[in-house]
């Protein structure tokens, strides 16, 4: 848990066991990365065990003698109750964190504006209880009129940019998650130094968001967000969830109607996170996995197959594919334990984290699938969306805040098309680039899910996150923190990265209230789309 919590930002939780699911054949690299951790803890159980042999060992022939040969067994009994009882009573009373009317729970524990110190505040024995058995998602009633939850959402923005100014000709397009790309780890640092020199240099050529946000902070959440619009606002991922039932309808289900070939390229094992299954469900039509590369020379020996040779292999297959085609890969390189392969080891240089040096191969790794890709007929008529599946670890002190663990970069590139102007400082988020697509390729949907739009499409945008038991919503000017039942909304302004002052003048005041019922409004619509199977309402609402 020491480690865990540098790559989803919390305490262990009960949903947090998934991951078990993943240790399959990794078991080596997790005792052999974290070995002074797994000995640590192994010393500390020895101790334990011979302590409480010690212990047991005196007291079982000193406790006995003396009770039961100087006291009746009836007063023995009597006093062993009332001990019992006042222990239950110590017990209950700390539990409960004291005598207030409520017992403690993770919000208790918001006592500094730093998330780290925080959750220092929490053990993970106490966050994994608080979680098991907890009712995964509320019913919430904060509106009556459904017009009027609507009203409120990203979804019922209208009027694209692109309208009129379309490709005439049928486009392609290639989705690019990469794994744990901070928007922090993109660019120049504060010391002038970029350890993605080719993603800066077609940065320089693209539309590119800079209030982009993660909707989750796992790779099971980003994926279910970029390719079926649903956010990771309850505890347990959708994708694993008793919810992955209902009715939802995934981007390559979309455009599959439209005569599009579909494919989901992931160099990691295959069944590795469910990715295999969802997208089935997400209409995804063919699927590329460690299995179907083939080739165990480039595997890592952890997670799965380089993204350097795997990328290129992308390339080969959609050489197959007649256009026009939607594909998305998702690369794994740059995740724990780091490795990059041995010829590049001194290529790339180390930086204040070790995910830095993996970054570096992954940019290289996306300069040479450029390259190759530019030679393809179809690569001038393909729009590229690149960003990420989730945020890693802060080493810059902008980013370590809550503001910055979901800052993720969102890139537009088209080797032709001239994108209209558009502001991008707006909010953007991973759900809007189902709907960014579908406006793209100018494609109508009958029913659609309000929670995202278009990023061609202007107004008052808000991304909306979840993180154990609390809501923070991210609005252009400010951001807003809720832990409904158990505090008042809270908001502050997005320069006050850290939430040390919260904004009460009057002005303010009424942005706040307008905050306040988008986040209620996105609640009530993610909780009633999950619980009733409709998440789905028609456009003419």
């Amino acid at each position: 848990d020491v480690e865990f919590i540098n790559f989803v930002g919390r305490r262990f939780s009960y949903d947090g066991l998934f991951i078990l699911n993943e240790i399959s054949g990794k078991t080596w690299n997790f005792v052999s990365s974290y070995w002074p951790l797994f000995l640590l803890n192994g010393l500390l159980l020895v101790a334990f065990f011979f302590s409480v042999k010690k212990i047991f060992h005196k007291t079982e022939h000193l406790l006995p003698r003396r009770w039961w040969g100087e006291r009746k067994a009836g007063s023995l009994v009597c006093e062993h109750i009332a001990m019992c009882v006042v222990a239950v009573a110590i017990a209950v009373l700390g539990i409960r964190g004291g005598l207030q009317s409520k017992p403690v729970n993770f919000v208790n524990a918001n006592v500094f504006p730093a998330p780290l110190l925080n959750n220092l505040v929490l053990n993970s024995t106490f966050t994994f209880i608080k979680s098991y058995g907890a009712q995964g998602l509320r019913q919430e009633k904060y509106f009556d009129d459904k017009n009027e939850m609507l009203s409120l959402l990203n979804g019922h923005l209208s009027g694209s940019l692109l309208q009129g100014k379309r490709p005439t000709a049928r486009q392609n397009v290639v989705l690019i998650v990469l794994e744990s790309f901070g928007e922090e780890y993109v660019g120049p640092n504060e010391q002038g130094h970029s350890y993605t020199p080719f993603l800066d240099s077609l940065m320089r050529k693209s539309v590119v968001f800079t209030n982009a946000y993660a909707n989750g902070r796992r790779s099971i959440e980003g994926i279910g967000a970029i390719m079926a619009g649903i956010p990771a606002l309850m505890s347990e991922p959708f994708i694993s969830s008793h919810f992955t039932s209902n009715y939802f309808v995934g981007l390559g289900t979309l455009v599959a109607e439209q005569g599009y070939a579909t494919s989901f390229f992931h160099g990691g094992h295959n069944g590795t996170m469910y990715f295999d299954s969802f997208m089935q469900s997400a209409g995804v039509e063919k699927y590329f996995g460690a299995r179907e590369y083939g080739n165990a020379a480039d595997d890592d020996g952890v997670w799965g197959i380089w993204d350097e040779p795997f990328l290129q292999w992308m390339l080969a297959q959609l050489d197959q594919v007649k256009p026009p085609f939607l594909t998305s890969v998702f690369t794994l390189t740059s995740h724990q334990p780091y490795k990059i392969p041995a010829q590049y080891a001194d290529k790339f240089p180390e930086g204040p984290l070790p995910i830095l040096k993996a970054v570096s191969y992954t940019d290289y790794a996306l300069q040479r699938f450029f390259a190759e890709a530019a030679k393809k007929p179809w690569f001038d008529q393909t729009l590229f969306i690149i960003t990420a599946d989730h945020t890693a670890q802060s080493y810059r002190s902008d980013f370590n805040n809550e503001v910055g663990s979901y800052r993720i970069p969102l890139i537009l590139y088209h080797p032709r098309f001239a994108f209209p102007k558009v502001d991008t400082t707006l909010i953007a988020q991973q759900i809007d680039i189902l709907p960014t697509v579908l406006d793209f390729l100018g494609i109508e949907q009958k029913d659609k899910n309000y929670l995202g739009s278009s990023l061609f499409t202007p107004g008052d945008k808000a991304a909306v996150v979840f993180n154990d038991g609390r809501y923070w919503l991210f609005a252009q000017d400010s951001f807003v923190r809720w832990a409904p039942g158990q505090q008042d909304p809270q908001m502050f302004s997005l320069e006050d990265r850290q939430g040390r002052q919260e904004v009460q003048t009057d002005e303010p005041r009424l942005r706040k209230q307008e905050l306040v019922r988008k986040l209620k409004a996105t609640i009530q619509y993610f909780n009633e789309g999950m619980w009733d199977n409709k998440l789905y309402y028609p456009q003419t609402l």
